[in-house]
């Protein structure tokens, strides 16, 4: 290879070697891309960063599982979708926790990909063979259509250009060919504009949730740093405490204590 990048966790324990990739999300600006690991965490890399411990960049954490599929929306970039353990998890590259989660299906999600012509449609494969499209634009919670196209799990899936075809492959080597209806491959009106309206919405919230678990993590710290210097005062034996407010009460009233403090 030309290059090699080590995909180490800064934050990890001493020891740990670096991460294992299993999907690869690249864009040819600046030399960015996204890499998806068996930890279940996403790594966000620049080739062209001019010090070479600056490569391994922001580490989003969320899934249990490898991610086994990541995709930037090409309508945002700035959002990008991972598949991994049950979810699909939708991100903002400026917050390190999904903005969007969906429901816990009952089958490993393998893979996923968005619609070239709808911002708010994408498509994801089950390990029970489902291709299950998804429509944020009208709803979140649940597909727009679910469909049983193998016995076996559908390893991979990718959307035609002109978003009306869909490509599924499964495990065992077959390949299916769908055709979408225009409800869900043809842009709607306002959807560019409702769905970037959602996505921000969505992150202001999770940044809200982030900067109130910040305040707590603070508090608590100040909390247990108060009840240290509590614990360490309790410590000293009272006797030598008690004459200490004693010469000090003495000192500030100017008199003379019992025995001439």
């Amino acid at each position: 290879p030309a290059e090699q990048l080590s995909l180490d966790d800064k934050g990890a324990a001493p020891g740990a070697g670096p991460m294992g990739g299993v999907s690869l999300e690249y864009s040819t600006a600046g030399g960015k891309f996204l890499v998806g690991t068996e930890q279940g965490k996403v790594v966000a890399c620049n080739r062209k960063a001019k010090n070479p411990s600056d490569r391994v960049g922001t580490i989003y954490e969320g899934h249990c599982g490898p991610v086994y599929a990541l995709a930037r929306n090409p309508f945002f970039p700035k959002y990008f979708m991972t598949v991994g353990d049950w979810t699909v998890r939708l991100w903002n590259e400026d917050i390190k926790t999904p903005v969007m989660t969906s429901n816990y299906a009952k089958d490993y999600i393998l893979d996923a990909t968005w619609s070239p012509t709808r911002p708010g449609v994408f498509a994801t494969t089950k390990m029970d063979g489902t291709l299950d499209v998804w429509d944020y634009f009208y709803k979140q919670n649940e597909p727009a259509l679910s469909l049983q196209v193998d016995g076996d799990g559908l390893a991979r899936v990718k959307m035609q250009e002109a978003g009306r075809w869909v490509a599924a492959g499964s495990v065992d080597g077959s390949v299916y060919m769908l055709e979408l209806c225009d409800g869900l491959s043809q842009m709607q009106q306002n959807e560019k504009q409702g769905v970037s309206h959602m996505l921000d919405r969505e992150s202001k919230r999770e940044k809200n949730l982030e900067a109130r678990a910040k305040e707590l993590r603070a508090r608590e710290l100040r909390a247990k740093g108060q009840a240290k210097e509590e614990g360490a005062e309790a410590a000293v034996p009272w006797e030598e405490r008690r004459k200490e407010v004693e010469a000090e009460f003495w000192r500030l009233t100017g008199l003379t204590g019992p025995e001439g403090v």
